[in-house]
């Protein structure tokens, strides 16, 4: 785990930013032959973020993508919740009801929240009284970049990818997924394939609008697609498209689903390219937290996955598009789809966090 250990020393790497830059760097410098794509995306570019308590300056962060200053009133002006347990379920309280906001739990999270929420910190300490507050935060345009690795030439492709860029320490979303994607190479050049196999370095997954970089990555000749996000020991949540539910035997299972949303594989799902992501939510405690960092078990997880993936993909080497897309179609049918391709056959279910058929012939 050396390398996603480096990575971690880097610090926070926001999509776009500058650490995420370094990360792209180390990895198009271990391996020579890469390519990489330009990605345009929007980098969080925080110029303040401090609280202060009677003359003290209270250890917090801003979450994205608020903004804005006031002096006020712990429980008039400013407003403070609990964390929830699930990350997500912040958006359901109702923040615009107070100039500004404090979430407190027991440690430091990056949690982003919907668009015109009033500029809201997370901090680890009880606040009463009077408080300064301050976040100068803005999304500023620019350019990044994936990058691409090619383990073996084919006619058509089975890419792995994982996104590069964290929010706070992010040890196991993501970087420790970036770690296994690069121990995978030597491995599966081993592997006799009758298609081509990639590796994928992603920009900007995290951000305003998820997984960035990943949508802006071309489909041309592209089998299927597998995606490593916030994998933590000892077991995954296999999210794929049905006809690859088949493949989820090779792992230690905490459940199997329907692709999530929230993840990088989901543009291509809904492009019509079979598509997974493994993670383990096992990790919320410590989800987009200044405490997602090495654990015990990290090491011995990453090498059975390593084996896991190996034999996932020789397995799914063996099938033909065919096969797939009428297993796939097969399974629609019986859920309700009416359409005749995999395209925009599969829609967010948000409230759920997961996915469905769509059941309607349109796209709406």
């Amino acid at each position: 785990m050396k390398l996603a250990r480096s990575l971690l020393d880097l610090g926070e790497a926001i999509h776009g930013g500058p650490v995420e830059s370094r990360i792209l760097s180390t990895i198009e410098d271990l391996f020579p032959d890469h390519v990489s794509y330009e990605v345009s995306t929007k980098y969080w570019e925080v110029r303040q973020e401090e609280i202060i308590m009677n003359g003290e300056r209270i250890r917090s962060v801003a979450l994205p993508y608020t903004s804005g200053c006031l002096h006020g009133k712990i429980g008039r002006e400013i407003g403070t919740f609990e964390m929830p347990f699930h990350p997500f379920d912040l958006k359901k309280i109702h923040l615009d009801q107070y100039e500004a906001v404090v979430i407190h739990g027991d440690k430091l999270r990056r949690v982003s929240l919907p668009q015109g929420s009033p500029p809201t910190f997370f901090t680890t300490e009880r606040l009463e009284g009077d408080v300064d507050l301050c976040s100068d935060t803005r999304l500023v345009e620019t350019k990044s970049r994936n990058v691409e690795v090619t383990v073996r030439e084919g006619d058509s492709y089975v890419v792995i990818g994982a996104h590069v860029d964290h929010w706070l320490t992010g040890f196991h979303d993501n970087l420790l997924s970036v770690q296994l994607l690069v121990d995978l190479y030597a491995e599966l050049q081993k592997v006799r394939t009758k298609h081509g196999i990639k590796l994928v370095f992603f920009s900007s997954e995290e951000g305003p609008r998820c997984c960035t970089g990943s949508t802006q990555y071309h489909i041309k000749d592209l089998f299927a697609i597998i995606s490593l996000d916030a994998i933590y020991p000892f077991r995954v949540v296999f999210s794929a498209t049905p006809d690859l539910w088949f493949l989820s035997k090779n792992f230690n299972l905490k459940r199997v689903e329907m692709p999530t949303p929230f993840s990088d594989h989901f543009s291509f799902v809904q492009r019509g390219i079979p598509g997974m992501v493994l993670y383990n939510d096992d990790m919320i405690p410590v989800y987009h937290s200044d405490e997602d960092l090495p654990v015990p078990g990290d090491e011995e997880y990453l090498g059975q996955l390593k084996s896991s993936l190996t034999r996932t993909l020789i397995e799914l080497d063996s099938r033909s598009k065919d096969s797939l897309d009428a297993e796939f179609m097969s399974i629609a049918k019986q859920s309700g789809y009416l359409g005749d391709s995999r395209e925009n056959a599969i829609v967010p279910d948000i409230e759920n966090l997961t996915s469905k058929f769509r059941k309607t012939k349109d796209k709406g």
